[in-house]
């Protein structure tokens, strides 16, 4: 209904980490670029991207993911941080292209460490992105940091990526084996006003909406206000706004319209 209504060609305010949708925000961009030169250039084997809950932390990654499909630091996101250490030593070994996990975890490491070297010998350096790892236990943090063991004399043959709140910064912290270990620390933050002004209007033109007015300028300031910037709120708030403004049959949807909607989220 919103599609047809308003003329779009896809749904612009999804919460799927479609990096279609990824919008290059001042510091956004800035966390983006930081993290896409730690992984292919410094190579240090570790970084952490923290920020508060739907500030695009998952985006960020896929977006990282998108950019780096087909390059020798091809990545993968493991979306799962409650794994075993042996689940995750199979999970990387898997995404990083084996073919057979053997069993048990020393004959494990030992079939992950000589298919990485194979890898690296071949240019590949693959890229594994661990989702939501506030969740993650202190057991599969250390099996993380081990994994940045696996190097020669001048470069690692994997890098992590911790993605998590802002309790993971905290965790990490108070562990100063892999705290050291750590080369970047990106933080993400809500939007301000200007922000949201962009954010709404580059997914809009993404969908389809080729310029079109559609959130009247007092109405983006209100979405800012009510989701305080929080890109998933925004996207909450903004398909909630288009439905009504389409069953009411408006052409433009104003600030009281944001206003009622958030009003009956809380």
């Amino acid at each position: 209904m919103i599609e047809d209504y308003w003329g779009l060609r896809r749904k612009p305010f999804a919460n799927t980490p479609d990096p279609a949708f990824f919008v290059r925000l001042p510091d956004v961009d800035e966390a983006f670029a930081r993290l896409l030169y730690d992984v292919t250039e410094v190579r240090g084997g570790l970084s952490l991207v923290t920020g508060d809950i739907g500030c695009g932390k998952t985006m960020l990654a896929h977006a990282l993911v998108d950019r780096l499909a087909g390059t020798p630091c091809e990545a993968t996101v493991l979306h799962s941080p409650r794994l075993t250490p042996v689940q995750l030593l199979q999970a990387v070994l898997h995404a990083a292209g084996g073919t057979r996990a053997p069993r048990g975890k020393h004959p494990l490491v030992q079939a992950l460490a000589a298919h990485l070297k194979q890898q690296h010998a071949a240019g590949r350096r693959p890229v594994f992105v661990v989702d939501e790892a506030q969740l993650a236990t202190p057991t599969l943090l250390e099996e993380v940091r081990l994994l940045t063991n696996f190097e020669d004399r001048s470069d690692k043959h994997v890098h992590v990526v911790l993605v998590g709140q802002p309790e993971l910064r905290a965790r990490i912290a108070t562990l100063p084996q892999i705290n050291q270990r750590v080369g970047l620390r990106a933080h993400l933050v809500p939007l301000e006003l200007a922000d949201v002004e962009t954010y709404v209007a580059q997914r809009l033109r993404v969908a389809g909406a080729n310029g079109r007015p559609i959130f009247a300028a007092e109405a983006l300031a209100a979405l800012a206000a009510r989701s305080g910037g929080v890109p998933r709120l925004i996207n909450n708030i903004a398909t909630q706004a288009l439905f009504v403004a389409a069953a009411r049959g408006e052409r433009v949807v104003g600030a009281g319209l944001v206003d009622d909607v958030a009003d009956d989220r809380e």
